[in-house]
């Protein structure tokens, strides 16, 4: 290391605090100022200066207001994507959301009048087995017929429905 840059990561060390305090004062955020003169560190020891600095302290300055400028310009670009990027799925959510309620809504009410297009006891059975959770037994012996009959009852429904109703159209 040249003997430049030896003076300059002595006059960072040296001036270290005051660097911080420097950007602390013009961006309010002492993480921020810190990592700021972080990265003018890292950028020194990685990188640096090709010319002989004459006065290290003002180039530790300029160099830190450079950086923090920097980091500042591309945190609000950063966030002003993610927040377009969040605005978009916004919409696209809302707009999904209302066509999935839309699509359940027609699915549904196509459902119902199928359902009721059944012929009454049919219909009845239906309603009674699948909405309520009846027991074919018990739906028998409420409508005073065979179990057999509202086994018939129940499929006839159950074919009319997969005839007529497409939930997946």
């Amino acid at each position: 290391m040249a003997s430049t840059d030896k003076d300059l990561l002595q006059a960072l060390a040296l001036h270290y605090d005051d660097l911080v305090e420097h950007i602390r004062r013009r961006f309010s955020n002492q993480h921020f100022a810190r990592d700021v003169v972080h990265d003018v560190c890292v950028q020194i020891l990685e990188k640096p200066p090709l010319k002989a600095i004459n006065v290290p302290i003002a180039f530790l300055r300029r160099a830190t207001l450079n950086r923090a400028i920097d980091r500042r310009r591309a945190e609000s670009t950063r966030s002003l994507y993610v927040q377009s990027q969040i605005a978009v799925v916004e919409q696209h959510r809302d707009d999904l959301d209302g066509a999935m309620a839309l699509e359940f809504e027609q699915r549904l009410r196509a459902l119902l009048a199928v359902i009721e297009s059944l012929p009454d006891r049919q219909r009845q059975v239906f309603l009674l087995h699948r909405i309520h959770g009846m027991p074919q037994q018990e739906i028998a012996d409420a409508l005073e017929i065979s179990l057999n009959m509202v086994a018939q009852h129940f499929m006839r429904a159950m074919r009319t429905l997969a005839k007529r109703w497409q939930p997946e159209a």
